[in-house]
């Protein structure tokens, strides 16, 4: 009892002796990381710091891993600085692991049996080429842990030779490296067995050695990496072959692509070599034996094509290429067109022409109401007339030869019909602006779907083509699964066939992608298959939803929803350009029936004056006929003297039709049930534009709140496919399970992407409906809306709590 106390009473003293938070503070144990390269090479330093970057990650917090500047070895692209520089680091007591970071490093390192510290070699060309340990997917060596990059040189010529066409074949390797393995030489021509390709294998130590094997003979150029040039020196390479235009292709992949390479299948695979590295690092320091870790690594594949080369060379790759393909220097991003939501409906309304062809429809129904209101004005009449006839039919009362004119002056006093006309005809002015009006919002609406569809389908392109790079992916896994033994080659044949079908997927989404761009420029009055560049419209684009998003707020809870919907409702029926295109009409069939009551009793006044003179007169009767003094028959021809040659009258005409065998009253009712029936259709209408906006705000309700949960969905499922992959790729599921969980991650991501803009081209028809599109307002009426908004929801008597 008395050693239990005395025990307890020593463990609270230590406690309390020891510092709060020691533990915590307590220092971590440290590993030292000495690092080898082949030789000096423009990436290194960022390889370098790529790879501590993810060692960091990975160990922050277990291991203080630290990477001392003089542990850092740079060899001399030599077999033998490499080496010396290898036994140093392994003789030096203050270096823990080893990374062994090129190819000729990784090869002295994997060939030198049990090492005294951990070494990570991660640029392993071919395992049974370089005639490496491996047991079991593993080196099986005392520290060696070495990764093996799969050999893609048959699958690159193969690729090759789709892009073009031949036989004759310059190969250009890093000298160093094909001296450290001279296998190389034997292993590229097996790789070529089959492809009717004639192969010239050209060990390069300078930039001349590979200029002088430009010759005349030369169909193309294969580029295994040659690091050991200086980046100006590469790329004096590149622009001779270019210049030559030989296509070319490159080993490496994307990183020379980029430099001005034609076309390449890796992807940058130095950030996956990095992780893989810290991965196995974490492994080590954890305690696992470096010569158990699995060797088996998939760079992936990804199609690479400079655009900027094929242009300068001449060469460019088919449909079946183009479209799985990441296409650098693309013409498509130097277009000179680059639209955004907004700026694509603003365009489009001043330049569509189903638009254009209404406003002139507009100005012509203007002339509608001139035409009218002339009833109402003076109306001057001229003539003139010139009249010859026989000479034995002239006489007293007409000339052989008459030159005469006048000018009538007509006024309407008072006429219903004319006043009616031209009220009627403004009436119907009005409805045609305003059915002017809802084709603007037609055409906009038309302009912004169609937008959105190109992006949409650009998308849902993207998509599949992520599809189709997972699918290559996959096939590397099952290539790599077959070389450790965990599947046979049908799995390869099948992933073969899945990237054959993922393609044609592809073919058909850039085919839909086109339409989609050709539609738009239509409704642009573009030119049909003008490129153009767009703006990525979702949730925060600034143009469209930055402030319509204060809406999904009042989305939230079905109550607050559903007065928003009302609102919408009272908003559309007050806007609605075709209730007041109805309206119009409706007032100017009330004027034609108060047109027809009045026609039973009002007359029409009219008052004209006329003034007519003779100006000539010539020949036979020309002169007046006189009669001798005291004749008795000169009273009767003065009777019928015309005076002088002007005449003028004053007119005043009111007319009433007494009767007309009852046309008036069939009029007048005829006039009434037209008004009846406009007023049924107005009724109607009301009913159907409430409709059209409380469907519209469910469907966009339901849309907003499917984009989270396809979002969500898509997650789940790309979890769960990275769950499977990894499972698969270490031999635990098979490819069908894997096909399976890609089929349903695509779905999802499709359902995904094309959710965010069913609910845009929901919002869309939604503010259509409401009579006003929030993309067309101008600040002012903005902020206005929003007013109106909070002004119905407070006597509404709901509070929203922020």
């Amino acid at each position: 009892m008395k050693k239990y106390i005395l025990h307890v009473m020593i463990s609270l003293a230590l406690l309390f002796a020891y510092p709060a938070g020691a533990q915590n503070n307590r220092a971590l144990p440290v590993t030292r990381i000495g690092v080898i390269v082949d030789g000096n090479w423009y990436l290194n330093q960022a390889i370098r710091t790529m790879v501590q970057n993810e060692v960091s990650e990975l160990t922050s917090g277990e291991f203080e891993v630290e990477f001392p500047a003089d542990k850092y070895i740079e060899g001399a692209w030599s077999q033998e600085s490499v080496h010396a520089g290898m036994n140093r680091l392994l003789a030096d007591p203050e270096v823990d692991v080893i990374f062994a970071m090129g190819v000729i490093a990784s090869q002295d390192i994997a060939l030198r049996g049990p090492l005294p510290k951990p070494v990570i070699a991660p640029f392993v060309i071919d395992v049974d080429l370089q005639d490496l340990p491996a047991v079991k997917g593993s080196s099986g060596v005392q520290n060696l842990n070495y990764i093996a990059i799969p050999s893609t040189t048959r699958r690159d010529v193969q690729t090759f030779l789709s892009i073009v066409p031949f036989q004759k074949l310059l190969m250009l390797v890093n000298g160093e490296v094909f001296d450290a393995i001279p296998q190389l030489n034997e292993r590229f021509r097996q790789a070529l067995d089959g492809l009717q390709v004639d192969p010239s294998i050209v060990p390069v130590y300078t930039l001349q050695d590979a200029l002088n094997a430009m010759n005349a003979n030369v169909e193309a150029v294969y580029l295994a990496p040659l690091l050991q040039l200086p980046r100006d020196e590469f790329r004096t390479l590149i622009a001779r072959i270019n210049e030559l235009k030989i296509p070319s292709f490159s080993l490496l992949g994307r990183i020379e692509v980029e430099e001005g390479i034609l076309a390449g299948i890796k992807p940058d695979m130095f950030p996956k070599i990095a992780r893989r590295v810290a991965l196995n690092l974490q492994r080590i320091l954890l305690g696992e034996a470096p010569g158990d870790i699995p060797y088996a690594f998939s760079a992936g594949e990804e199609l690479c094509f400079n655009m900027a080369t094929a242009r300068q060379i001449g060469v460019y790759p088919d449909w079946a290429l183009i479209t799985e393909a990441v296409l650098l220097n693309d013409q498509r991003t130097e277009v000179a067109q680059h639209w955004a939501l907004q700026s694509a409906v603003l365009e489009g309304m001043r330049v569509n022409q189903d638009l254009l062809a209404k406003s002139r429809e507009v100005a012509a129904g203007q002339q509608n109401i001139g035409t009218a209101r002339a009833n109402l004005l003076p109306q001057i009449d001229l003539s003139a007339t010139a009249v010859q006839i026989d000479a034995d039919r002239a006489g007293t009362f007409q000339a052989e030869q008459t030159v005469s004119g006048s000018a009538t002056l007509t006024q309407v006093l008072f006429s219903d019909d004319a006043w009616a006309n031209l009220s009627v005809q403004q009436s119907l002015q009005r409805s045609l602006e305003q059915e002017y009006g809802a084709e603007r919002l037609n055409i906009a609406q038309h302009i912004a779907t169609a937008y959105l569809q190109v992006l949409n389908a650009k998308t849902l392109e993207r998509v599949q083509k992520e599809n189709l790079k997972l699918s290559r992916s996959n096939l590397e896994l099952a290539r790599v699964r077959e070389s450790v033994g965990f599947s046979g080659r049908s799995e390869v044949y099948r992933w073969e066939s899945q990237i054959a079908s993922n393609r044609q997927a592809v073919i058909n989404a850039n085919s839909l992608r086109n339409i989609a761009e050709i539609q738009f420029n239509r409704v642009l009055n573009r030119p049909l298959e003008e490129k153009f560049s767009t703006r990525e419209t979702g949730m925060e684009d600034e143009g469209l939803l930055s402030e319509q998003g204060r809406l999904f707020r009042y989305m939230a809870n079905p109550v607050s929803f559903k007065i928003l919907r009302t609102f919408f409702v009272s908003e559309g029926l007050a806007n609605s350009p075709e209730l007041q295109q109805l309206g119009a009409a409706i007032a100017a069939q009330e004027r034609i029936l108060k047109n027809a009551n009045r026609s039973l009793v009002l007359p029409t006044l009219a008052a004209q004056a006329q003034l007519s003179r003779i100006f000539l007169k010539e020949g036979e009767g020309s002169e007046p006929t006189t009669l001798p003094p005291g004749d008795p028959l000169a009273p009767l021809l003065e009777s019928f003297s015309t005076g002088n040659n002007t005449n003028w009258s004053v007119a005043l005409n009111m007319s009433f039709p007494l009767y007309n065998g009852g046309a008036k009253y069939a009029a007048r009712k005829k006039a009434l049930e037209i008004l009846n029936q406009l007023r049924y259709e107005q009724a109607s209408l009301r009913e159907k534009i409430e409709q059209r906006i409380r469907s519209a705000g469910h469907t966009v309700g339901a849309s907003f709140a499917g984009i989270r949960q396809s979002r969500d969905a898509a997650d789940a499922a790309g979890k769960n496919l990275d769950l499977v992959i990894d499972a698969y790729s270490q031999g635990v599921l098979s490819v069908t399970d894997l096909l399976e969980a890609q089929n349903a991650s695509l779905v999802a991501d499709q359902a995904a992407a094309r959710s965010v803009f069913d609910f845009l081209i929901d919002l869309m028809e939604l503010e259509r409906s409401t009579g006003q599109l929030h993309v067309l307002r101008i600040p002012e009426e903005k902020a206005a809306y929003f007013e109106r908004v909070e002004r119905y929801f407070e006597e509404a008597g709901f509070s929203l709590r922020r």
